[in-house]
C-alpha cells in the first residue's frame, strides 16, 4: 500500500512538473496578431526568443484562436554564446508553439537522419516587388517547416538575415509551395511590419 502511494505522488509530480512546463511554452500576447515566446532548452541549452506573426484571413471567424490561424515566425537563438536566426512558418494552426531543438549526433544517434525537405518560394512585396526565391525549408516533427540555414544538409547559400533586409525594405512576405499540389496550403501573405519593429527591438535577435 505504501509503495503504491509513493508511486502514486511520483507520478502526480511528474504530472506537476509536465504541466508547469506545457503552460511556459504558451506564447504572450504583445501586440495586434504578434505573440511572444522565449526560454532557455533543457536539453540543449540554447536560449531562444520566438516572435510569432499570425495570419488571419478573410474568411477566419472574429473569434478565430490564435492557435487556429498559419503563422509566420522569427526565432533568435543563442547557442554557447554564438547567435543565429531562424525563420519557422506553418499553413495552419497548431496548438505546438514549443522551441524544436536542432538535431544533434547523440551516442545513441551518431547519425539523425535528416528531417524531410520542402521548397517553397517567396516574394517580398512593397513600393515594389522582389524577384522570386525559391529555397529548401525542412518538415519538423510538429509539422512546421523551418528554413534550412546553410550547412551539409542544405543547399541555401544564404540564411534569413540576408531576408531580412529584403523584408525591411519590401515588408510584405508572400509565401507558398514552389510545387503545389492537392491538399497543401495555397499562397500567403503576411505583413510583416509589427514583426519586424520586435526584431529590432530585441537584443538576442540581434547578430
Amino acid at each position: 500500500m505504501l509503495k503504491a502511494l509513493v508511486q502514486f505522488a511520483a507520478i502526480g509530480a511528474l504530472a506537476t512538473v509536465f504541466s508547469a512546463y506545457a503552460c511556459a511554452q504558451q506564447p504572450e500576447a504583445v501586440g495586434d496578431n504578434v505573440l511572444r515566446l522565449d526560454g532557455t532548452d533543457h536539453d540543449s541549452g540554447i536560449h531562444y526568443l520566438k516572435l510569432i506573426l499570425l495570419l488571419r484571413p478573410p474568411d477566419a471567424p472574429e473569434n478565430a484562436s490564435a492557435d487556429s490561424l498559419p503563422r509566420f515566425t522569427v526565432e533568435c537563438r543563442q547557442d554557447s554564446g554564438k547567435r543565429s536566426l531562424h525563420w519557422l512558418l506553418r499553413f495552419d494552426g497548431s496548438p505546438d508553439f514549443a522551441f524544436q531543438p536542432p538535431q544533434r549526433s547523440t551516442l545513441q544517434d551518431p547519425n539523425p537522419v535528416p528531417y524531410p525537405t520542402v521548397s517553397l518560394k517567396m516574394r517580398f512585396e512593397g513600393y515594389m516587388r522582389s524577384e522570386e526565391f525559391k529555397r529548401q525549408w525542412e518538415i519538423l516533427p510538429t509539422g512546421e517547416l523551418h528554413y534550412r540555414n546553410p550547412g551539409f544538409s542544405s543547399s541555401n547559400l544564404d540564411d534569413p538575415r540576408h531576408f531580412m533586409q529584403w523584408l525591411n525594405s519590401l515588408p510584405n512576405l508572400r509565401i507558398g509551395y514552389a510545387k503545389p499540389s492537392a491538399g497543401k496550403g495555397g499562397e500567403l501573405v503576411f505583413q510583416t511590419k509589427p514583426l519586424l519593429d520586435l526584431v529590432k527591438k530585441s537584443d538576442l535577435c540581434q547578430p
